[in-house]
C-alpha cells in the first residue's frame, strides 16, 4: 500500500449512487425520532450497507485476512508493502472503527428508526416496517460475524445510554426474529411500501414485496445453518424451511440482491475507484492460492476461472499467490478487471448460494433425512448458476457442471458443496469469510486454511477487534478485556 492507509468511509462513498442528494436528505440526529419519512432512512441505510461492504474497511481487509484475496506482499503495484498489511494480519483502527460506525451506529439506528416511524403513522406503513426489519437483520448477521457479542436487545433506545453487549447466540435469535416479524407484517396488498410507483428508495427489489418475503425466508436459512453447528436443535427448523412449499425461498435469479453501480465519476463500484485512484486503474489483488487450488482441480477446466482472474501472458495455467508471499507480474494472476468493473453490483444474495444452501441441508441432513442425490441435482444447479452469474454462457456452465461425478458418500457431498459455496463468495469478502469459518471445527474448515507467511504466530485471523469509540470505550457494558483477532466466537467451532 505504499504507506498509504486506505480508509473508504461510508460518508465519503455515499456519492457513488445516482440520485444521490435525496439518500442523505435524512434526520440530522440518527438517535432521535424526527417526522422524517421513514424511505429516506431505509435508503440511506442501504447505500452506507452496500458502500460499507464494497470499500477498503470491510471488504479488503476481511478479504484478505480471510484468504480469498491476495495482497500480493512486496509486489510494487500490490496491496502490501506498507503498513496496514492485514493479510499478515496489521490492521489499521480505521478499519475497525469505521466499520462499526456504518453497521452499529449509522445503520441501525436509522433502520430501528425508520421501523418506528412506519409502524406509528396513520395508516400504518407494515410494509414498509417489515422492509426496514429484513435489512436491519442482515446488518445485525454482518455487525456479529464481523465483531462477535454486540449490543442487540438494548441496542438503538434512547432510553438506555449504555446497552449492554449480548452473546453471540441471543443476537443471531434476534436476527431470526426481526425476519419472522417481518414475514407476519408484509402485506403484498398494500400500495404503502418503500419503492411504491418505482420511486428509486429501495434498491434491493423496487417494492416487490413478494420477493422481499422470499429473501426473508432465505436469510432465515443462512442464519440457522450459521447457528447449527453450536446449536443442533436448530435443525428442525431447517427442515421446516426446505420441507414447506408454502415457505418459497430465494428461487431464481431475479430474486438476487446485486446492486449495481455506475461507470460515472464519483458514483463507481469502490472495488475499483481504489485502483483508479491509488493504483492507475491496476488491480490491488491477487488470485489466492487456496481459492485457485479448488478451481484448478475441478474435473473438467473451470469456466468461471478468467472470469475471476487475469491471466499473465504466456501463462499456461492459474497459479495463486500464498499467502503472505511475494507475487510475480508474469506468474499470478489479478483479481479480473471484468469482476472490479465500474458498474460492477454489490452483490448479498444470490440464487446460486441459495441452492448451494439446500444441497447442503440435504447433504448432511439437516433437519431432513439425508438424501445425496437430492443434493447432487440442487449442487449442479447452484454450480451453473454461478458460472452464469459470472458471466459465463448456459452451455458452458452445464457442461462445466454435469463434469462432477455423482457424490459418493456423505463426507466427500459435504466438502465438495463447501468448497463451492467458499469459492462463490471469493470476491465477497465477509460472505467468504463467515462461509468458511462454519465449515468446520478449528483445523478442519474447508478449505484446511494455514497462517500467512509473516503473520505472528498464533492461530489464523478469525474475527475483527473492537473499536475505540465513544460507544463501546464510554459504556460500562463493554467488555472490559481486549478480544484478539485470532479468539473464536460462538459459532465457529
Amino acid at each position: 500500500m505504499k504507506k498509504i492507509i486506505y480508509t473508504f468511509s461510508v460518508l465519503t462513498m455515499l456519492l457513488t449512487l445516482s440520485s444521490c442528494k435525496k439518500y442523505l436528505d435524512i434526520n440530522t440526529s440518527p438517535n432521535t425520532a424526527e417526522q422524517v419519512d421513514p424511505k429516506l432512512l431505509f435508503s440511506y441505510a442501504t447505500v452506507a450497507y452496500m458502500n460499507l461492504r464494497s470499500s477498503g474497511d470491510l471488504y479488503i481487509p476481511i478479504g484478505l485476512a480471510g484468504q480469498s484475496l491476495n495482497a500480493g506482499g512486496n509486489n510494487p503495484t500490490g496491496w502490501s508493502g506498507g503498513d496496514p498489511s492485514p493479510d499478515i494480519y496489521t490492521f489499521s483502527a480505521n478499519f475497525f472503527n469505521n466499520t462499526w460506525v456504518s453497521l452499529y451506529v449509522r445503520g441501525g439506528a436509522n433502520l430501528q428508526q425508520a421501523i418506528k416511524l412506519s409502524e406509528a403513522a396513520s395508516p400504518a406503513n407494515n410494509n414498509a416496517a417489515a422492509q426496514s426489519k429484513v435489512l436491519l437483520a442482515m446488518m445485525v448477521y454482518d455487525i456479529t460475524t464481523t465483531f462477535g457479542d454486540v449490543p442487540f436487545t438494548e441496542a438503538w433506545k434512547a432510553e438506555i445510554l449504555y446497552p449492554k453487549f449480548d452473546d453471540q447466540k441471543t443476537v443471531l435469535e434476534g436476527t431470526l426474529a426481526l425476519l419472522d416479524q417481518a414475514l407476519a407484517q408484509f402485506d403484498e396488498a398494500s400500495p404503502l411500501k418503500i419503492g411504491a410507483n418505482n420511486d428509486g428508495y429501495d434498491l434491493l427489489y423496487k417494492g416487490d414485496i413478494a420477493k422481499w418475503k422470499k429473501l426473508a425466508k432465505s436469510l432465515k436459512l443462512r442464519t440457522l445453518l450459521t447457528m447449527v453447528d453450536k446449536d443442533p436443535s436448530k435443525a428442525a427448523a431447517i427442515g421446516t424451511l426446505v420441507n414447506d412449499a408454502a415457505q418459497a425461498m430465494v428461487n431464481g435469479v431475479t430474486d438476487n440482491v446485486a446492486i449495481p453501480y455506475q461507470d460515472v465519476p464519483n458514483k463507481r463500484n469502490p472495488k475499483y475507484a481504489i485502483s483508479l485512484q491509488y493504483n492507475g486503474g491496476k488491480n490491488f489483488f491477487f488470485a489466492s492460492k487456496p481459492v485457485v487450488d479448488i478451481m484448478n482441480a475441478a474435473p473438467s477446466v473451470d469456466p468461471r476461472l478468467p472470469k475471476f482472474f487475469d491471466k499473465p501472458a504466456g501463462q499456461a495455467t492459474y497459479i495463486g499467490v500464498v499467502p503472505g508471499a511475494d507475487a510475480v507480474d508474469a506468474i499470478n494472476p489479478r483479481i479480473a478487471a471484468s469482476l472490479h468493473s465500474p458498474a460492477a453490483p454489490e452483490v448479498m444474495y444470490t440464487y446460486q448460494e441459495q441452492l448451494f444452501a439446500e444441497a447442503e441441508v440435504y447433504a448432511r441432513g439437516l433437519g431432513v433425512p439425508v438424501d445425496l442425490g437430492k443434493a447432487n441435482t440442487l449442487f449442479k444447479q447452484g454450480l451453473a448458476e454461478s458460472c452464469k452469474f459470472f458471466g459465463v454462457s448456459a452451455t458452458e456452465a452445464g457442461v462445466f457442471s454435469t463434469s462432477f461425478p455423482a457424490f459418493s458418500g456423505q463426507a466427500n457431498a459435504v466438502l465438495t458443496i463447501h468448497e463451492q459455496q467458499w469459492v462463490d463468495k471469493m470476491d465477497r469478502g465477509l460472505d467468504a469469510f463467515t462461509q468458511w469459518r462454519r465449515s468446520g471445527t478449528d483445523g478442519s474448515e474447508v478449505p484446511v486454511l494455514t497462517l500467512p507467511i509473516g503473520a505472528p504466530a498464533g492461530p489464523i485471523f478469525r474475527r475483527f477487534e473492537y473499536p475505540i469509540t465513544n460507544e463501546i470505550s464510554n459504556n460500562p457494558n463493554a467488555p472490559k478485556t481486549t478480544v484478539r483477532y485470532n479468539e473464536k466466537m460462538w459459532f465457529d467451532l
